[in-house]
């Protein structure tokens, strides 16, 4: 099994333990890698294509042991759902302003996935060979089509490991790689030029759930607990005092549980601003509710029998159901956009505004999206999907 395998077995597996059967689930919630048993992971592989991994990037996955592609076809039975009468547009058509196609290859035929928007305009992208392992750093010109290579992703002498947990700040792009023992971070500058190692942090075999580059440092967190530094130009890593036991989120906020565990409760419920020290902690569920999981502004619940599902601003103030039907049980991008289902009766995915009541349809058909459920990135701006007829990056911040 490739680490890719293992990372999304334990998030299909996790959503097995802790979530309710929500309405429509394609394939439950998947965020970074969540751990359980692997025959808990087969059951859920059986209804859905894809999953989301590190904090949005989405794989196609293979299905049971007998290697057969995973269909979107078959909903679980008994699941409620509403239809939705009103005829919808496409994705392009009713926010042209936000949505973008980018070529699904690069010229030597490698597969691009999107990472992250650098500015209003590029895109950072990444490259996988054949066997989806991260090879090189693009950043694409949304405007005018234009590709640039920044940098090689394996690193100086061929260094053990797949490229992972990808940030983007003040100028710099890291990653990390793992080896039985470690962890490498690397860094290359926006510019491009010659990745180069910044530090190797001993793990005894632990692994990276969160990485950004802030204050002049990478910053990251691991999946065992503890947020740790060290300067983008190198030096000696330390662990962050207000970082103890957390798991970074976005930065400046870490929180807990992590992701990783799912024992604990819902992720993120408990968040701290590594920045002033700030503290936020959500509002318990409400009566008859179960939480599901917390961002940095809202969190997501469910009637105890998964019937109804909630957003909620954290401290309970504010609360609006969602219309069943939807996908991943997330905080909403930008607050306000989930990705659901178009009709009980089709594969077919649109992405709904709860703020407007505004539902768009995602390109997808009977065929599904080419094996990717569109979810947000961690910052829930962007959400990146492939289809049929191509690439699709929506930017949901110019969303009005």
């Amino acid at each position: 099994m490739t680490d890719i395998e293992e990372r999304l077995s334990r998030s299909l597996g996790r959503m097995a333990e802790r979530a309710p059967r929500l309405a429509a689930s394609a394939a439950e919630r998947l965020e970074t890698g969540h751990r359980r048993r692997r025959s808990r992971s087969q059951t859920l592989l059986a209804a859905a294509t894809i999953v989301a991994v590190a904090g949005g990037m989405t794989v196609a996955l293979q299905g049971g042991d007998d290697g057969r592609a995973v269909t979107v076809a078959d909903r679980p039975s008994g699941t409620p759902f509403v239809e939705i009468d009103t005829i919808t547009e496409p994705v392009e058509k009713v926010w042209p302003q936000a949505v973008w196609k980018i070529p699904a290859k690069d010229p030597e035929g490698r597969r691009l996935r999107p990472v992250a928007l650098t500015d209003d305009q590029h895109l950072l992208v990444e490259a996988l060979s054949e066997a989806m392992r991260p090879e090189i750093l693009y950043l694409y010109d949304l405007t005018g089509g234009d590709l640039r290579k920044i940098t090689d992703m394996r690193g100086p002498g061929k260094a053990a490991g797949n490229a992972a947990n990808i940030g983007l700040g003040e100028g710099t792009v890291a990653w990390s790689t793992s080896t039985k023992t470690s962890v490498r971070l690397w860094a290359v500058p926006l510019t491009g030029g010659e990745a180069r190692q910044v530090a190797e942090h001993r793990t005894g075999g632990d692994t990276i759930d969160g990485l950004a580059v802030a204050k002049g440092a990478i910053v990251f967190s691991v999946r065992k607990g503890g947020v740790f530094s060290v300067p983008v130009d190198g030096g000696r890593v330390t662990p962050l005092d207000r970082g103890t036991g957390l798991h970074l989120l976005s930065w400046p906020w870490a929180g807990s549980p992590g992701t990783w565990s799912p024992q604990d409760g819902a992720p993120f419920t408990h968040l701290v601003n590594l920045e002033t020290g700030q503290t936020d902690d959500a509002a318990p569920a409400r009566q008859g509710q179960q939480l599901l999981a917390c961002g940095v502004q809202s969190c997501v619940s469910t009637t105890s029998g998964g019937a109804r599902a909630f957003t909620r601003s954290r401290d309970g103030s504010t609360q609006q159901e969602v219309p069943t039907g939807f996908q991943i049980p997330e905080p909403p991008g930008q607050s306000r956009f989930y990705v659901r289902n178009l009709r009980s009766d089709s594969p077919g995915l649109g992405l709904y505004d709860l703020k407007t009541g505004k539902l768009a349809t995602l390109g997808t058909g009977s065929d599904g999206t080419q094996g990717e459920v569109p979810v947000a990135d961690r910052a829930g701006r962007m959400m990146t999907y492939l289809t049929a007829e191509g690439r699709y990056v929506i930017d949901l911040s110019r969303i009005p």
